[in-house]
């Protein structure tokens, strides 16, 4: 049977598949590096997230730095979804 997913593991989901969309209009530009850098920081993201280890992996790091302040700055359709992540981790983690 499938494992119930938290709203913070749906979020950051959510957040993987808009950056990945991101990475793949970029394809073949020398920024898509730095798109497919913050596609595994939130794959990271979610594996700590289903660990319970969140708090303890971003160490007191926001979420807008550790996935990287300019690139976000620079993909604004990713937006909503770091503010649903920053939501639910307000919520599941204390």
């Amino acid at each position: 049977m499938p494992r119930d997913r938290s709203d913070l593991e749906l979020a950051i989901g959510k957040l993987i598949v808009m950056v990945q969309r991101e990475w793949q209009e970029e394809c073949g530009d020398p920024e898509a590096k730095e798109s497919l850098s913050v596609m595994y920081r939130c794959h990271d993201l979610l594996r700590a997230a289903k660990a319970d280890e969140l708090k303890d992996f971003l160490n007191g790091r926001s979420l807008a730095g550790y996935l990287g302040g300019l690139w976000l700055g620079t993909h604004p359709n990713v937006t909503p979804s770091v503010e649903a992540v920053a939501k639910a981790m307000a919520k599941e983690i204390q």
